[in-house]
């Protein structure tokens, strides 16, 4: 299966269109959200129907907590009930193949709010890799939060910058931070090959 991975969209839809784009033609077969759909609440109509258009499936983020939860009155008078289907369909973890999918590291509670938040720089040493090794079983863990690319095994980080495919190891376990769609990066994970491609779209943001 090709999972399309979507992490920290921020409501970038004209990022998200393109990301889209990119993975349907690479084939991907599932469209996987790594949270943080939200940002201020602007664009969050445009941003669900482009995830639902796809039957997008995902985890919340910390910024998504107020729609996927127990959403407030104003927040239910101020979107329309698409919003609220979609952001209510997202889960704390998903697992799919042995891969499991959350918006922070896998030790981390995510239905925790403190743990959402949770910021203590990226998981670039063996100390804090082998924190989530310990934590769950799962041969591939994806995870967003953190804005860049990084790939690390239960031997360490993996010296590798998005400049191109790369196949994982299967007698490692393996944690891999997915750079955002709010920057214009997404990726596709072919779980049959163990391979993991990243894509650049560019970005219409300013600044």
């Amino acid at each position: 299966m090709k999972l399309g991975i979507l992490a920290d969209i921020h409501e970038r839809d004209d990022e998200l269109r393109k990301s889209i784009e990119v993975l349907r033609l690479h084939g991907a077969d599932c469209f996987i959200v790594l949270g943080d759909v939200c940002e201020r609440g602007k664009r969050m109509e445009e941003t669900v129907a482009l995830l639902r258009d796809v039957a997008a499936i995902g985890v919340w983020g910390n910024h998504d907590l107020g729609f996927c939860l127990d959403p407030s009155e104003d927040i239910r008078r101020q979107y329309g009930e698409q919003v609220l289907e979609f952001m209510g369909s997202l889960r704390p973890r998903l697992e799919i193949e042995g891969c499991l999918f959350t918006h922070v590291e896998p030790w981390l509670d995510p239905n925790k709010i403190e743990d959402l938040w949770y910021f203590d720089g990226p998981p670039d040493t063996q100390e804090k890799l082998d924190r989530s090794f310990a934590a769950v079983p799962n041969r591939a863990m994806f995870t967003g939060h953190f804005h860049r690319w990084l790939l690390g095994s239960s031997a360490g980080i993996i010296p590798w910058n998005a400049e191109g495919p790369i196949r994982l190891d299967i007698t490692k376990q393996h944690l891999i931070v997915v750079n955002a769609v709010w920057s214009g990066h997404c990726a596709l994970f072919d779980t049959k090959r163990n391979e993991l491609t990243p894509y650049s779209v560019g970005t219409s943001r300013q600044g």
